[in-house]
């Protein structure tokens, strides 16, 4: 005889004669009058739903069928009054500390593990002064036998039978009595909590399959059946299984189980029938009826059988049972309106030592500790695989082969049926998360053709059968994951090739469309201040959505038809994610600028604001600055703008040149539209030596000493000393920055302003100012702004106006550019050469008016045979510094290789200017 074994009989005789001592004592110092009714009717009526019959008379009978428990109330009801009353109640006391019941558990079930507290626990106990002050001397003979190891085992049927346990039809034996249920405390205690609670009347232990959900559900009930304090919350427990198959070394065996709703109820109505003593119930119905105030719990163990093809009818079932019966399940799949408690794989600790124990238990314990190590984590640390890899090994197998077949095997008996009963969207996105290994609700959606309520559903489907595993990643969002169990299976046996196929020709192309975005970036050195900037540390799902948006924006100059109907598209793909995007500062701003390209202005700013208020960044300041611009709130948008600058970003090597450039633009532009002109004008008074924005700074003073001199036209000195310095800021820009198109712009509208036009009734001093300006830059203001053209009507009436303006040595008396304009004589000679040299001699007719750069790049002639003629500046000789010179009628002699057909104008192939006088 082992120690183990020694130990539970000592502690059986210990408990045996306590429990004895004390009937003794009630029935030799029994007062019938002092026990309550309460106490003996309960009794009573529990024996004769068990089909026992005797009267609350009978108080030998009643003895025999109390528990330990109700034997102490009663001793300590009979000795009410006296000393020994005190006793009996810490004698009570201690018991139920050292957790007596439990020791009597233990007792009765020599297949668990029996801890030697439990003996030491018995022998505190018995070694008591309150045994000796009670007289319940014979306890202390069971101490002293049992520590002389003169051992006296109790009857059989006290071993056997505890008396006072909850009346159920679990199992005598199962499965996991071979190596004990370890490492499941913290789920015993998580059951215990949510069963005794009354309103959860349906409760399912989830998980998938060979984690040991039924092993944990019978070892729980068995316990709680054998607990007195849960007699007063439940009268039965009935089990019944639905499981119809069982995997081992050999394969999957079908076994014979119950199937379907009606055999349940009859599996329970003849438990029913035997646990009450009402042989002559007819059926399910009438059980119900009868026995409807009775505490009731069943448990249905592997539902998922059921579930996979009529949940609702379970539900109904279930709905239908009488108020005080209770429900729990063991399943794979979740039911709607259960109470789950999940289970989870053991931890390593827990599953070595489960490995371990089972190779024991069958003979071999000469195995390596990295051995059964490799065991437990090959297995998942499943109990099933551990057990079947255990079996297969034994079987001759070695380890390698023994985990491969039995990861198999208990894929295929886990859940091949499962995803045979799957609707089609969820086999999809099993293969979608197959093919993507880990996988957000935004990559099922970017690489299938369903909606969010479409994945919604089916990962609620998924979930629900433990095929899929949910956790969050490092961006905080649910991602989706397959055992690899589940990864072995579908590899195998795949469920849709084509979805497959078809994922995995498009995980390519995001990956080169993520790899293609980032090498743009790079050339183009976008970074953080640049709309177009994604980040690196984004899921890749959002970064090809967000790479599909910029190239969009980037296809289409013009917004036209076409490119709303794909901005419709994008935006579609974003509406599916914003649900779960709510608090990512990145989606969100991109977002708001889908809302700007459908001019929806609220939604723009609206969503602006809320990727600010979760994470502040410089180009959303930015934005929501601009949409304050743009809606002509300048007060509000300077704010930002000036917070900008303040913290230096207006310098380019702080943020960006394209990021610079515009919060000083449009800072200056604010301040101007609310005419805060000497706001400007102190602002910019070194402009001249700003290193990045000379340029800008000076035409904004310029504009902002322009609109003040409006308001000072009547001061003729201050008026001229701000059109001096007007024309002194251009004449530096132009001389050193060689006509910056924004400043051409501005410049043009000063010379044709009336405060600053020679033409109107100006001083001498404004009039000489404003026509050297004009003859020193105006044909070079012109031919630098892409809508204006030296001879168009309006530019040549305005020079023409200035041309006659009646002052000593008027400048524009002596440029060449307008001079040209008046009647040129060609020299005959020069043209008589290149006739010689097959020039053929055209006569300019027509020159765009739209302008590609400053100019129109190309014109149309025509020589004296009306042959029309296609001349490019490509083409010229005297190229871009020449060609803004010629007007219509001019003449230049040109080559050609060959005429157009068609009526088509020839294009030349060399164009050069004839000499004139």
């Amino acid at each position: 005889m082992d120690q183990v074994q020694k130990l539970r009989i000592k502690t059986a005789m210990i408990i045996y004669e306590l429990e004895s001592s004390l009937g003794s004592y009630i029935l030799k110092n029994e007062i019938l009058e002092n026990i309550p009714d309460a106490n003996k009717e309960s009794i009573v009526c529990r024996e004769i739903l068990r089909g026992n019959h005797f009267t609350k008379n009978d108080i030998n009978s009643i003895i025999e069928a109390s528990y330990l428990d109700e034997i102490f109330d009663i001793a300590i009801k009979i000795t009410d009054g006296t000393i020994l009353n005190r006793y009996m109640v810490q004698l009570k006391q201690l018991c139920t500390y050292l957790d007596i019941f439990a020791i009597r558990n233990a007792v009765s079930h020599p297949n668990r593990g029996f801890p030697d507290f439990y003996w030491f626990r018995a022998a505190t106990i018995a070694s008591d002064p309150l045994i000796e002050k009670l007289g319940l001397l014979n306890i202390r003979k069971a101490l002293k036998h049992a520590v002389e190891e003169n051992l006296c085992i109790p009857p059989d049927e006290w071993i056997s039978d505890v008396n006072w346990a909850i009346p159920n039809t679990l199992p005598s034996s199962f499965d996991h009595e071979i190596t004990g249920l370890l490492g499941r405390d913290k789920e015993f205690n998580e059951l215990e909590i949510v069963l005794s609670k009354e309103r959860n009347n349906l409760i399912a232990i989830v998980a998938p399959g060979g984690i040991g959900k039924t092993a944990l559900v019978l070892q729980f009930l068995r316990s709680i059946a054998l607990s007195p304090e849960w007699n007063n919350k439940l009268t039965s427990i009935l089990f019944c299984t639905l499981k119809n198959e069982q995997l081992t070394a050999s394969g999957i065996e079908k076994i014979e189980a119950i199937n379907g709703i009606d055999q349940i109820k009859t599996s329970i109505l003849k438990a029913l029938k035997t646990t009450y003593n009402k042989p002559d119930i007819k059926n399910f119905d009438e059980a119900s009826e009868i026995l409807a105030e009775e505490k009731v719990l069943i448990c249905i163990d592997n539902l998922e059988t059921l579930l996979v093809e009529s949940q609702k009818e379970f539900i109904e079932f279930n709905q239908s049972l009488p108020l005080k019966w209770r429900v729990l399940v063991t399943s794979r799949i979740s039911i709607d309106s259960a109470t789950t408690v999940p289970l989870e794989p053991l931890v390593k600790r827990h599953a070595v030592n489960l490995c371990r124990n089972y190779l024991r238990k069958r003979g071999v314990s000469d195995i390596a500790l990295e051995n059964i190590e490799k065991i437990a984590v090959a297995a998942n640390y499943n109990p099933l695989a551990i057990r079947l890899t255990v079996d297969l090994y034994i079987k001759g197998g070695d380890i390698s082969q023994s985990i491969n077949k039995s990861q198999k095997n208990i894929a295929s008996f886990s859940y091949k049926n499962l995803i045979e009963s799957l609707s089609d969207n969820s086999i999809s996105i099993l293969e979608a998360i197959y093919s993507l290994t880990n996988s957000t609700k935004s990559d099922l959606i970017d690489f299938l053709s369903l909606s969010n309520e479409d994945i919604t559903e089916s990962i609620n489907e998924l979930s629900k059968t433990s095929l899929i595993f949910r956790s969050s990643n490092e961006f905080g969002n649910d991602e989706y994951k397959l055992s690899e169990s589940i990864r072995d299976l579908l590899l195998i046996n795949p469920k849709n090739i084509e979805i497959r196929n078809r994922i995995a020709e498009n995980l390519k192309q995001r990956k080169t469309k993520i790899v293609e975005q980032r090498a743009r970036m790079k050339q183009l050195n976008i970074s953080e201040f640049d709309d177009e900037y994604i980040p690196d540390d984004i899921e890749h799902s959002l970064y090809s959505l967000l790479a599909d948006f910029i190239k969009l924006l980037g296809r289409f100059k013009k917004r036209n038809s076409t490119f709303h109907n794909e901005l419709i598209l994008i935006k579609y793909r974003f509406d599916e994610l914003i649900t779960g995007r709510q608090n990512d500062h990145v989606f969100l701003y991109f977002y708001s600028r889908i809302f700007k390209e459908l001019k929806d202005t609220v939604n723009e700013l609206s969503y602006l604001k809320k990727a600010n208020n979760i994470k502040n960044t410089y180009r959303v300041n930015l934005a929501i600055a601009k949409w304050y611009f743009y809606n002509k709130d300048y007060e509000v948008a300077a704010e930002y703008f000036k917070e900008l600058i303040q913290k230096g970003l207006d310098d380019p090597s702080k943020s960006s040149q394209t990021f610079g450039y515009q919060i000083t633009k449009l800072c200056f532009l604010c301040l101007l539209y609310d005419g805060l002109y000497d706001e400007i004008i102190n602002i910019t008074a070194d402009w001249s030596n700003d290193v990045y924005w000379k340029n800008l700074k000076g035409v904004s003073r310029a504009t902002a000493l322009k609109r003040k001199a409006e308001y000072k036209a009547e001061n003729i000195s201050v008026k001229e000393s701000i059109i001096t310095e007007v024309f002194d800021i251009y004449n530096e820009i132009f001389k050193t920055e060689n006509y910056p198109e924004f400043a051409c712009t501005e410049a043009n509208k000063i010379v044709k302003d009336s405060i600053f036009n020679s033409q109107f009734n100006n001083s001498e001093k404004i009039k000489r100012l404003h026509l050297n300006f004009v003859a020193n830059h105006f044909f070079s203001i012109i031919s630098n702004l892409k809508s204006e053209n030296i001879n168009s009507d309006e530019n040549q009436i305005f020079i023409n106006k200035l041309y006659n303006i009646e002052i000593s040595r008027n400048p524009l008396h002596n440029v060449k550019w307008y001079t040209l304009a008046e009647n040129d004589i060609y020299d005959t000679e020069h043209i008589a050469e290149l006739i010689n040299d097959k020039y053929i001699i055209v006569t300019v007719y027509h020159i765009p008016e739209d302008a590609g750069y400053g100019m129109s790049k190309f014109m149309f002639a025509e020589d004296e045979n009306k042959m029309q003629y296609y001349l490019s500046v490509t083409n010229f000789e005297g190229g871009w510094n020449k060609w803004g010179y010629i007007k219509e009628n001019d003449k230049l002699a040109v080559v050609v290789k060959c005429y157009a057909i068609n009526g088509k104008p020839t294009p030349a192939v060399k164009i050069v200017e004839i000499d004139k006088y």
